[in-house]
């Protein structure tokens, strides 16, 4: 077995010449977050399919093969994997697809990296958060709409199992709470919802990877949001890395998140858990992506680390292993570089004219670029995570440094709509790493 993690992309170009066929793999979904699994799996030399119900879907332009089969369709799956005579399958940047990925899997004899089981677990908030008070996981409050009189405001009401912020509402008072819920269940694919205690406390997101049954902190980032109207949920606009709260999340719940993870079998792949700090400084998790995270914070890690989840979950697909050596002496949650994922967003529109990617391509820190949308595109669904424009990945020596990079983008950076109008808006302020780093 020869996995990626010792085979260069040199001696991959090589191995092929000398007459082995290409393998090829399938990848389901193809939203603007699932790019740069198409791009890292064709450096490591593969053969890339991918499929999507949407014959415009961002990501088919980047893959060498794009169908029109919907990935939520098993046997329409299952029919083309045989057909292309594909070597291994994987999920992109889209949680409602892992069921499916687990029967196509299933059916063709190929690794899937956990089970229905435990996918059914993680893609609902409300199992999570069960599981998060069994094994001792700081958590957030929850409220019944059956017993309104304990109900404390402000609350946020989503559904159980949505994502990308879809159908969340922050209520401030109980007039609000009915047209709340019934705007979750529009977005449940369960019909469940969820109501919580709306946290005011700094955000951060912690990261693990899982190599056979053991979990690995590999990072923790604090995350910084803007809020255009106080019924909308707050849309990210920075990830600064390492989080100023790492040392109380490992002090009050890395071990605990650790025994839930191999409490749950989650032994392969990658996870992502959304926190609140509270007011005491305890980091309260609320809520799991057992996935690729479409924040792509694994270009980070893979920066920082060496650690990447796109490789992990390729190699996988195509091996049953993540890699063909230990992960966790890579792990550097704490660097001594300081980082950010830069997100930019807009308002509702569309997009006449982006500039200055070329020019930000070439500053020396900016490790990726990724963006959500070309020109010509249509912005739609205010108050979620498809307002975001573009993703930036900075990698500095020190916060002054991360601040003069950020800075330069912010002003180079530009998106105008077909009235020649600004389209950004809630730019990060980055005085904030001046007075916190």
């Amino acid at each position: 077995m020869l996995l990626y993690s010792f085979l260069s992309i040199p001696a991959a170009v090589k191995h092929m010449e000398k007459g082995t066929a290409m393998k090829k793999i399938l990848i389901l979904g193809a939203n603007p977050e699932t790019v740069s699994l198409i791009e890292k799996a064709k450096a490591m030399g593969l053969y890339t399919i991918v499929t999507d119900y949407d014959p415009n879907a961002f990501a088919k332009k980047y893959a060498d093969q794009a169908e029109n089969v919907n990935a939520i369709d098993a046997d329409a799956l299952v029919e083309l994997a045989k057909r292309e005579k594909v070597s291994g399958v994987v999920v992109g940047v889209a949680e409602a697809l892992l069921p499916t990925y687990c029967k196509v899997c299933e059916r063709l004899g190929m690794p899937a990296y956990s089970t229905t089981e435990a996918f059914g677990i993680m893609t609902r908030k409300d199992l999570f958060k069960d599981k998060c008070r069994e094994y001792g996981v700081p958590t957030i409050r929850e409220y019944s709409a059956d017993e309104p009189d304990s109900i404390v405001y402000p609350v946020i009401v989503k559904p159980v199992d949505g994502c990308s912020s879809k159908g969340i509402t922050v209520c401030y008072g109980s007039s609000e709470l009915r047209p709340a819920i019934e705007r979750a269940l529009e977005f449940s694919r369960s019909g469940k919802y969820i109501i919580e205690e709306y946290m005011k406390g700094d955000e951060v997101i912690s990261y693990y990877v899982m190599q056979d049954g053991n979990p690995i902190f590999v990072g923790m980032c604090d995350r910084y949001t803007y809020k255009a109207r106080k019924e909308l949920v707050q849309l990210p606009t920075s990830y600064i890395y390492p989080s100023r709260y790492i040392d109380s999340y490992i002090k009050y719940s890395d071990e605990a998140v650790k025994k839930m993870i191999k409490g749950l079998g989650l032994n392969n792949g990658s996870i992502f858990f959304q926190c609140f700090v509270d007011s005491e400084g305890i980091v309260r998790t609320y809520e799991p992506g057992f996935r690729f995270n479409g924040a792509q914070e694994h270009i980070i890690v893979s920066e920082v680390s060496g650690i990447d989840a796109k490789e992990m979950y390729i190699n996988y697909a195509l091996y049953g292993k993540v890699a063909n050596k230990d992960l966790e002496p890579l792990s550097d949650p704490k660097p001594a570089r300081i980082s950010c994922k830069l997100s930019p967003i807009v308002r509702l529109g569309t997009i006449s004219k982006l500039e200055g990617l070329e020019e930000i391509r070439a500053m020396a820190d900016v490790v990726d670029i990724r963006p959500s949308y070309n020109e010509g595109d249509t912005v739609t669904g205010e108050g979620t995570l498809k307002q975001i424009v573009c993703r930036f990945f900075i990698v500095s020596d020190n916060k002054k440094a991360l601040k003069e990079n950020i800075d330069k983008i912010q002003r180079t950076f530009k998106v105008y709509d077909e009235k020649g109008e600004n389209m950004l808006i809630g730019l990060f302020d980055t005085e904030i790493l001046e007075k916190m780093y």
